[in-house]
């Protein structure tokens, strides 16, 4: 029942992430669009603008997908956004595999599957250009999926999967989220070394930290706008509102339960978002503390994985994006997908102490299980909220897409800020540049 499960649900999952899709989407370029198709597509089969010191930071694996939209589907965001459904079926399937292998109770299965599918991550749903982070997250648990299979059973087929996963998803997908991905395995390597006395874990690690390495060096020679940040240095922020580093830390945490979405239409207050991500930070914790106490990392580091890459994602945001002096910041639906892995890792933390404590005969406190049992609740409730008022939300982003492609179709005649504000893009003379090249190209909204 439960390997159906793990096929079904993934499947049922697309269906849901599709229909949402049809119910609020056109298949119109605008804001990421914008800045793609002035970068690459004058002469959209060239790989010249790979060439530079910058091209891992460009996502190489996107210059085949491009090829492949233009060729075949004239540019179509419809198929982007396609795509990013695949990969997160195709993560939910894995997942839904290990629960299966795990014989997680029914609850944990559904619960995970709501996170895997959930509608908190609709802004890189919708943003077709989100697909490349949909395939990562899907290559990230494909190989924690398989380093974790590696620990239990060594065998040369998962040793090389082990070597060559992580320096092509490293090299060609990953881009920023290398970091939070490259530093859990180079941490787990280490652990493995020392806990199981393997001294090849540090062979495995050789590859990440030279790859991790040459994506820093492509990094460090980029360039990247952050419109609305700040230009003050960390340390003058700090000592004029040292406060404003916890508030955003903590509401990172609060985004895994409660989207930005609901804490706007209710107006709930910093202070609430605040003490919902404390929880969830304790949560991370104790999930890492279970980890270690009950030792489930020696039959099986899954769980572990996806929790530490989550915290890691965590940490990257709250160093990178403090700039935007917004502590509700970080609540955006775009930051969803990478937060998600860490709270999955915790609900599966959470699942699988639960058999083997049985299995082992071991107990758990009363209070623990309350305290386990309320979070997962919580986690469902903040879940079903989201899914609601973004469901409510379809037909206005679907109002929103018409106007926006009556406007890209006349862009010629739209005023500087009707661009600005419609076509969501800061740069009203690229947005021209642009909508002028998918013109003489007969792309996406222009296509015949």
């Amino acid at each position: 029942m439960k390997k159906f499960l793990a096929f079904f649900m993934p499947i049922f999952g697309a269906i849901y992430l599709s229909a949402y899709i049809r119910s609020a989407m056109l298949d119109v370029v605008y804001t990421d669009y914008i800045r793609i198709i002035n970068t690459y597509l004058k002469d959209p089969f060239s790989p010249k603008p790979y060439f530079g010191k910058d091209i891992l930071t460009r996502l190489p694996i996107t210059y085949f997908e491009r090829m492949i939209n233009i060729a075949f589907f004239k540019y179509s965001t419809m198929f982007d956004m396609a795509l990013g459904v695949i990969f997160l079926s195709l993560m939910g399937i894995i997942i839904g595999i290990f629960m299966a292998s795990k014989n997680l109770n029914l609850r944990y299965f559904i619960i995970v599957m709501m996170l895997v599918f959930s509608l908190s991550q609709w802004e890189m749903i919708t943003n077709g250009t989100g697909w490349v982070h949909f395939f990562t997250f899907f290559l990230f648990v494909l190989h924690f999926y398989i380093l974790d299979s590696y620990i239990q059973r060594e065998t040369k087929v998962k040793f090389w999967l082990n070597i060559i996963l992580p320096v092509f998803t490293i090299l060609f997908a990953a881009g920023s989220y290398s970091l939070a991905y490259g530093v859990t395995l180079i941490i787990t390597y280490v652990l493995y070394a020392i806990l199981k006395k393997k001294k090849n874990a540090f062979t495995l690690a050789i590859p990440v930290i030279l790859s991790l390495t040459a994506f820093m060096y492509s990094y460090a020679n980029s360039y990247t706008e952050h419109a609305g940040a700040t230009t003050e240095s960390l340390t003058a922020v700090f000592g004029r509102n040292p406060v404003y580093f916890v508030l955003f830390g903590l509401n990172t945490f609060a985004s895994d339960i409660i989207s930005i979405g609901i804490v706007e239409r209710y107006e709930i207050g910093i202070i609430i978002t605040s003490t919902i991500g404390a929880a969830v930070v304790f949560f991370y914790l104790y999930a890492l503390y279970l980890n270690f106490k009950y030792k489930i990392y020696e039959s099986t580091a899954f769980p572990m994985l996806m929790l530490v890459s989550g915290l890691f994602s965590h940490a990257m945001v709250i160093l990178t994006r403090w700039i935007f002096l917004n502590p509700l910041y970080a609540m955006s639906s775009r930051y969803a997908l990478q937060f998600g892995a860490g709270l999955i890792g915790v609900i599966l933390t959470f699942g699988y102490v639960k058999i083997h404590i049985n299995r082992e005969k071991q107990s758990m406190s009363p209070w623990a299980k309350v305290a386990v049992s309320l979070f997962v609740l919580f986690v469902f409730l903040g879940n079903i909220s989201t899914a609601g008022n973004e469901i409510r939300m379809a037909k206005y982003r679907l109002e929103s897409f018409e106007v926006k492609m009556e406007v890209a179709k006349n862009f010629e005649n739209e005023s500087d800020e009707t661009l600005k504000k419609v076509l969501q893009y800061h740069n009203p003379k690229k947005t021209r540049e642009a909508l002028g090249i998918i013109k003489s190209k007969k792309l996406n909204i222009f296509a015949k």
